[in-house]
């Protein structure tokens, strides 16, 4: 006896089923989250420790509820210019890093000018900053291995999905590598990770000075030739967000460029004292402001097949109380850029 066959929609059913869900799963996969600021030394005015912990605090528990897949700090983490510089880093590196490494969500930080300095004098002597920061920054606590030999564990790329992100040192070299980024190693970088999948490719970077002048002078923009050598790789390989800190705001710019149009994040919000009297004006008449808030918080960015948007929260006014406010946003797709 032959046995009933089913109909071609209950075989179809699993079929579909499964495609979707394989979909789902892809779809995902394919979406990354991650948040950023920086600076949350402590004031040499105000006595309240080389780490700002009151803050700090807070924002991990925030940032715990945002469920990033990593964050991104740039600098700063530390009052510094003082010989106990590893004291710092590891305070910082404890109260900041391992309770989201806790947590299962890494930590990317670069180096800020308070965290690569001793001091002067007799307090630096035979010692180096780079080698306090490996030393704090090591075994389960150390960046990424894959930068350039004079600036490992300082300079790094992070890759996740479509997502690459650039960690860039203002410091390594000396004098003469302060106020700029190693735009040759940036490169090398930029046309292995451009060919590989999955694509399109997200760009970002960090490092700690802004690469246009906000607040403080001492930035990229001190070596402009080599800030536009920087800007322009970065634009013409799927760069348009750029994260820093160094000045105690949060501050969104654009300045446009024949390769894109450059957006300038100044996330200067984990603690640092606010600059409360900037009067808003940029030293680059090319520098459009979109946003300011002088307040406390971070920044958001969700990425999904070629869509991206940036978010910026804060607690209004000059203390990380009350709750969060969305105070900023850029989104944009990949597959409209250039058109």
């Amino acid at each position: 006896m032959r046995k009933a066959l089913l109909p071609i929609t209950a075989l179809l059913i699993p079929l579909i089923i499964a495609v979707a869900s394989a979909g789902s799963a892809l779809a995902a996969g394919n979406a990354v989250r991650f948040c950023v600021t920086g600076d949350s030394r402590g004031s040499m005015t105000r006595r309240n420790g080389p780490v700002n912990k009151e803050v700090i605090s807070k924002m991990v528990a925030a940032i715990k509820k945002e469920k990033p897949d990593f964050v991104i700090f740039s600098g700063d983490l530390v009052l510094g210019y003082s010989k106990d510089l590893e004291k710092q880093l590891t305070l910082w590196r404890d109260s900041f890093m391992k309770p989201l490494l806790d947590a299962k969500i890494p930590v990317y930080a670069c180096r800020g000018n308070h965290d690569q300095s001793l001091g002067g004098g007799k307090k630096s002597k035979g010692k180096k900053p780079e080698d306090i920061w490996n030393k704090v920054f090591s075994g389960k606590f150390a960046f990424p291995a894959n930068g350039p030999s004079n600036a490992r564990n300082m300079t790094y790329f992070v890759r996740k999905g479509n997502v690459l992100i650039l960690v860039l040192d203002n410091y390594s070299g000396g004098k003469k590598g302060r106020n700029q980024v190693d735009v040759g190693w940036m490169k090398s970088v930029l046309a292995k990770e451009t060919k590989k999948s999955p694509l399109p490719l997200h760009v970002f970077a960090m490092c700690h000075e802004p690469a246009f002048t906000v607040i403080h002078p001492d930035c990229l923009a001190v070596k402009a030739k080599q800030r536009d050598d920087f800007v322009k790789a970065f634009l013409k390989n799927g760069g348009v967000a750029f994260f820093c800190g160094h000045d105690h705001i949060y501050d969104h710019s654009q300045i446009k460029y024949p390769e894109g149009i450059f957006h300038q994040f100044v996330c200067g919000t984990a603690g640092a004292p606010l600059k409360k009297k900037w009067k808003g004006k940029y030293p680059d008449k090319r520098v459009r402001n979109v946003k300011t808030s002088v307040s406390f918080g971070y920044a958001v960015v969700d990425v999904k097949d070629s869509n991206a948007t940036i978010t910026a929260k804060v607690w209004p006014g000059d203390k990380a109380k009350g709750s969060l406010k969305k105070i900023d946003a850029l989104s944009y797709d990949l597959s409209e850029k250039g058109k």
